[in-house]
């Protein structure tokens, strides 16, 4: 598995801190056919990670914000894009079907992992939705302007279940030249709001 890879950070595998990153790679290496195929499984688990081998380290493929900045608002469309960091947990269950200045459209899969005990959207998986879908909002207005988070809300309205697909869509409200202010809405396939929220973001100045 790991024949053309000089180097593997295990540590990043699973989420460890830069130190203890260091300490573990350092104690699991070189990576023996037993232990790549314990590692094979493991990041087969995992599939919110893409950890891929390039020049013999691990690195992580651009986010949807990274490819707005290098090729414009149009790369927002289609699955979406992460860099695994916190928001890989929307990966290959998000879909951004429509954009136009000011505002995104996305479709939403409620699948296991965006669930909370009961089944149902987790309450933190709703603040990332926000939190995502204001930045592509802003983003469509400027692709190299995400801003910096200052205020984020979420009112929930009606639970999620499990299984269904939902539309989420995000627009600016107003846009200046230091805040951006976006507003989010959750609809189920027959229209019913289901949670809604607010992204303001600082637009920092050079």
């Amino acid at each position: 598995l790991f024949e053309h890879c000089r180097h593997i950070d295990l540590g990043r595998w699973f989420g460890l801190s830069a130190m203890a990153s260091r300490l573990v790679t350092r104690r699991f290496l070189p990576v023996s056919r037993p232990s790549a195929s314990i590692l094979a499984v493991h990041l087969a688990q995992r599939p919110a990670l893409s950890y891929g081998c390039v020049a013999g380290d691990a690195v992580a493929s651009p986010s949807y914000i990274h490819r707005a900045a290098q090729g414009g608002r149009d790369t927002l469309l289609g699955p979406f894009q992460s860099s695994n960091r916190f928001d890989s947990v929307l990966r290959a269950h998000m879909e951004c079907t429509s954009i136009s200045d000011g505002e995104v459209v996305c479709k939403v899969t409620i699948s296991e992992q965006l669930q909370n005990t009961y089944g149902t959207l987790h309450g933190g998986a709703t603040s990332t939705l926000v939190d995502v879908l204001g930045t592509m909002a802003l983003l469509t207005k400027d692709p190299k302007r995400p801003g910096v988070s200052v205020e984020m809300s979420q009112t929930f309205l009606a639970p999620v279940p499990g299984g269904e697909t939902v539309i989420a869509t995000g627009f600016v409200v107003r846009y200046g030249r230091r805040l951006g202010f976006t507003e989010i809405r959750i609809v189920d396939n027959k229209g019913n709001l289901l949670a809604t929220g607010r992204h303001t973001k600082a637009f920092p100045q050079k």
